[in-house]
């Protein structure tokens, strides 16, 4: 029993053991398996993996073949567009070509005409010359020869008519001697004489002729006279003295020379003076050159009648600057304009003036307003006396309470300027009636004398600007500019203004018209518009009512000149050819006249 259990104790002890060793071995597997679970997951994670990426590789793949093909599309689209430019490229090339070939044959036939019109005006001034050279000769030789044959023919006239008879030698001798030469001396005298030569002429004539038919009468009433009788005979325009001659026959000679003198038929020939054959004296050659050159004609003095005390900041450098130290070496006097300064400080501002401007000041010009009412008295700084005090204010619209303002500043003798704002000489109307007819209504109800006006009190004067120019364009041209209807009232309306015989017109720096496009810099387009404004305003106004004045109005944006405003308006007048009294009228003794008597 003790043996039996022994060895089942031994055997339970192996069973143990091999159980244990069996557990432990099946731990093992077990381990082994799940390491092998778990490479195998491992493995087919990767795998997946690795079919995403191929998927994605091959999907990648596809979009690149569809991004190539659409590439290259693009690229055969690009080629066609380039294609086309090119194409394009090589049409404007040719039309460039073309155009520049356009281009050269119009300079090269603007050069040529330049060319020829240089020819024909040298043609053109040798033919004036000789004309005028043949003119001359002709005259001389016509009135040579008339002359001459005047005298041939009175002598022949004289001693056929002491053969034929004392009537028929007196009528004969005196048709024939001035028939021929009478008509054409008188045709051509006519033509060509001035007005001054030919009525000294013609009263130098008829009294030569008359003192030769009294002479031939007296030497015809001597020879019928008695021989005894040496009493000298005469005939007076107021008495008659016939000698021992009969009455009846005196008589008779009276009837005969009275009746010779009212018959029909040419005139009596004026004997014109050289002066009428020779050319104007303003020239330096016999044919007839061209005026002299803007150079040459300066004023002798000049007064700026409209400077803006604005427009002259720090002392009067700028001002120097742009006028030249030529001009301000013949400046004798400015015309200060205050612009925007309260009422209570103008009285100090003036009196400060002389002080802070070193120029000779001639006025000063304090601003006033046309609205509101007109004032009980005149405020004390217009009692001021140096400098002398004047007013100006701006015009837009006509209203009763302009005419009343503007009708006061006159009564007090006081010269009014007036920067009219408004474009009063364009074609604009408001409710029916133009903006220059309420303007011109304006002008009429203040000029008018009131009832206590007196005769010997110093008349006001007007001074009207930016009108003279009125705002201008560049970019039209000057022969389209004088077609325009607005250029063709601007002409109408100005001699209208002229008819205000205390207006005067001050020439200013114009304003802007319109936007301009064109240059600025052009010297001679600024010369051909002033001029073209300047000749109406000198036929209607003359060189007495035009005033220099060199600062722009407020109305509207200045240009920028290519020259001092003084130079350009010199200029402009001395290429019109103007003499030096005019130049001195506008520049200086027209301002002085106006503002040197103002206080």
């Amino acid at each position: 029993m003790a043996l039996t259990s022994s060895q089942e104790e031994k055997q339970a002890h192996h069973l143990k053991s091999i159980l244990r060793s069996t557990g432990d071995r099946l731990d093992r597997e077990m381990r082994r398996a799940d390491r092998a679970l778990a490479r195998a997951e491992q493995a087919e994670a990767h795998v997946l993996e690795l079919t995403t990426r191929a998927t994605a590789a091959e999907s990648g793949k596809h979009y690149a073949e569809l991004e190539a093909t659409r590439a290259r599309d693009d690229i055969k689209y690009r080629q066609l567009q380039i294609e086309r430019l090119e194409s394009e490229n090589r049409r404007l090339q040719s039309q460039v070509s073309l155009l520049e070939r356009q281009k050269n044959e119009a300079e090269d036939s603007a050069t040529r005409a330049r060319e020829t019109a240089r020819q024909l005006q040298l043609e053109l001034r040798t033919v004036s010359a000789r004309e005028a050279s043949s003119d001359e000769t002709r005259h001389f030789g016509m009135r040579k020869w008339f002359n001459s044959g005047r005298m041939e023919g009175y002598d022949s006239g004289h001693a056929e008519g002491f053969e034929s008879g004392r009537e028929e030698g007196f009528d004969e001798g005196r048709e024939y001697g001035f028939s021929e030469g009478e008509e054409a001396g008188f045709a051509e005298g006519r033509k060509t004489g001035r007005k001054e030569g030919y009525y000294e002429g013609w009263e130098q004539g008829r009294k030569a002729e008359r003192d030769h038919a009294l002479q031939a009468f007296d030497q015809l009433l001597t020879a019928e006279g008695d021989p005894r009788d040496n009493e000298p005979t005469a005939l007076h325009l107021n008495s008659v003295h016939c000698g021992s001659y009969s009455y009846f026959s005196c008589r008779r000679w009276v009837t005969i020379l009275l009746a010779s003198g009212r018959r029909k038929g040419p005139r009596n020939l004026p004997k014109l003076p050289l002066s009428a054959f020779s050319p104007p004296n303003t020239g330096t050659s016999d044919t007839f050159p061209f005026p002299p050159t803007s150079s040459a004609v300066v004023p002798t003095g000049i007064i700026d009648a409209h400077l803006r005390i604005s427009a002259i900041p720090d002392g009067v450098n700028r001002y120097k600057g742009d006028i030249g130290q030529l001009v301000l070496e013949k400046t004798e006097g400015v015309v200060l304009i205050i612009e925007n300064q309260p009422s209570d400080d103008i009285a100090g501002l003036v009196q400060g003036l002389p002080q802070r401007i070193d120029l000779p000041i001639l006025s000063v010009s304090v601003p006033f307003s046309l609205d509101g009412t007109a004032p009980a008295e005149p405020p004390s700084y217009l009692a001021g006396t140096n400098p002398p005090i004047t007013l100006w204010t701006t015009y837009t619209s006509a209203t009763p309470e302009a005419i009343a303002n503007l009708s006061w500043a006159l009564e007090h003798g006081r010269t009014v300027d007036i920067d009219i704002q408004s474009d009063i000489m364009a074609s604009i109307t408001i409710g029916g009636s133009s903006l220059y007819d309420a303007f011109e209504d304006l002008l009429t109800k203040a000029t008018s004398p009131g009832p206590q006006a007196t005769g010997n009190k110093r008349k006001p004067i007007l001074c009207l600007g930016n009108i003279f120019p009125p705002p201008l364009s560049l970019d039209e041209p000057i022969v389209k500019s004088m077609k325009h209807p607005d250029y063709l009232q601007y002409q109408s309306r100005i001699s209208s203004l002229s008819l205000f015989e205390d207006v005067h017109l001050k020439i200013t720096p114009p304003m802007r018209g319109t936007s301009e496009t064109g240059s600025p810099d052009d010297l001679k387009v600024w010369k051909g518009k002033l001029k073209l404004y300047i000749g109406p305003v000198l036929e209607a106004f003359g060189f007495e009512r035009m005033i220099f004045g060199s600062s722009p109005s407020l109305a509207g944006e200045p240009f920028n000149l290519p020259v001092s405003w003084y130079d350009l308006v010199r200029e402009s007048f001395a290429e019109l050819g103007v003499e030096q009294d005019a130049i001195d009228n506008v520049f200086m003794n027209n301002a002085k006249r106006v503002y040197g008597g103002s206080s």
